[in-house]
């Protein structure tokens, strides 16, 4: 459904009909629509993460680091789609398990995020890491809202060919976005509040409170 319609337009009453389940059966398994949503985001940001692992070990620079996490985020509209949906519209609706289980997720893949890159381009400030983690994730799900376009936009840019020089598209802005962001980063340490460091404090408190 995910690769058919944006995320606002898919149902539980339709997800139900399509795996061939009452709708009743299907919360006794997720609480919400939204869990169900999480809980694929979590599973593509892996898988995403798997393809940027293997990319990344190829590069050794901003603009290589930049490129492969746009090529590998590019090729995962699915991922783009949910990052786009997930403060909005995926992060509602929830209850606390839920949420839960999905921050705990989110800690390890930002965790993981930062590691590859600072494999790649030498040790990161932990603000650093962090302000980059939080602005890869920024960059993915913003820019693919502004770049999947509405019928009525399609069809502006259909009639008068001379906009297009305007359209945005998303690999190339990404990969703009991200290696701004990474030289940013080289001369200037965010001032978080937090860092990556504490990400893992947390991570390591929530497995041991639940090793699922």
């Amino acid at each position: 459904m995910l690769a058919e319609l944006r995320v606002n337009d898919v149902s539980l009453n339709e997800l139900a009909r399509r795996a061939g389940l009452a709708k009743s059966n299907v919360l006794r398994y997720f609480a919400s629509r939204e869990a169900i949503l999480l809980e694929i985001y979590d599973e593509e940001y892996g898988r995403w993460l798997d393809a940027l692992e293997r990319e990344i070990a190829r590069v050794g620079d901003i603009e290589g680091v930049a490129e492969a996490i746009a090529r590998t985020a590019a090729a995962r509209p699915i991922l783009c789609e949910l990052a786009a949906a997930a403060p909005g519209v995926l992060e509602q609706n929830l209850s606390g398990d839920v949420a839960i289980a999905y921050k705990r997720a989110a800690t390890a893949h930002a965790v993981r995020l930062g590691d590859l890159v600072a494999d790649r381009l030498g040790a990161l400030p932990a603000g650093a890491r962090l302000g980059l983690v939080a602005a890869v994730n920024l960059g993915i799900g913003g820019l693919w809202a502004v770049t999947c376009l509405s019928p009525g936009m399609l069809e502006a840019y259909a009639r008068h060919p001379e906009l297009d020089a305007l359209r945005p598209q998303f690999e190339p802005s990404l990969r703009e976005f991200v290696a701004t962001v990474l030289t940013g980063l080289r001369h200037r340490t965010p001032r978080m509040a937090g860092s990556l460091d504490d990400y893992e404090g947390v991570l390591a408190r929530l497995v041991a409170e639940d090793p699922r």
